[in-house]
């Protein structure tokens, strides 16, 4: 997989299999999103949303929220977080760690994140539903670049409660930080390619979903 991304709302994500070109392409504008499968010659577009992205990637969240998932940063602003110094008693020496937990409670989402020190990087996240508190989504982060500037962690852990999936993510190839055109989050759709609706329909399978709308 190869992402780029342009916070708070702006994001490409591609997806390769063993051989070839990307399978998936998803580009999301801030007010659009853009699935396109090249080896189909198929493509659809909806407004971006998190119910859009559940859709693509199995995960109910916006598309600043997979920003923050992919690059290890809280998911909620300071302004609106509640922060509480959790302490556990160390391996050795009997000294005692303190782990921050940070709290950004949406309407259907409530966010956790765990870092050793109070504004350190993160370690671990979780994703759980805003009313029960059932698991949506836990989340590792291992090996951090060092150093000045972003630290994003180079191996992400995803483990996707409702199907009971693991993802490992291992960079290859950077992160890097360079300036990034806002076309690549527009992409044109190649001449040619076929338009299906991602509203369901039970009659007939869809690009990423059932639909009976089809256009050209």
């Amino acid at each position: 997989m190869a992402a780029a991304l342009l916070p708070p709302e702006r994001l490409r994500l591609e997806f390769f299999g063993p051989v070839g070109g990307p399978r998936l392409i998803v580009a999301v504008d801030g007010a659009e999103v853009l699935a396109i499968i090249p080896g189909e010659r198929r493509y659809d577009a909806a407004p971006a949303s998190a119910e859009t992205l559940d859709r693509i990637l199995g995960l109910p969240l916006n598309a600043p929220q997979v920003i923050a998932l992919l690059s290890g940063r809280p998911m909620c602003s300071s302004e609106t977080a509640e922060q509480q110094v959790q302490t556990k008693l160390a391996a050795t020496f009997g000294r005692t760690l303190a782990w921050v937990e940070v709290t950004c409670p949406p309407d259907d989402i409530r966010y956790e994140a765990r870092c050793q020190d109070r504004g350190g990087i993160l370690r671990e996240a979780s994703v759980r539903e805003g009313l029960t508190g059932a698991m949506i989504l836990q989340v590792q982060y291992e090996d951090h670049e060092t150093g000045a500037g972003p630290r994003w962690p180079r191996r992400i852990r995803m483990k996707l409660a409702r199907d009971n999936t693991r993802i490992d993510l291992e960079a290859v190839e950077g992160p890097v930080v360079s300036p990034t055109s806002p076309a690549i989050f527009a992409p044109p759709v190649p001449e040619g390619f076929e338009k299906r609706s991602l509203l369901a329909s039970p009659t007939a399978p869809g690009l990423l979903g059932s639909t009976s709308d089809r256009e050209k």
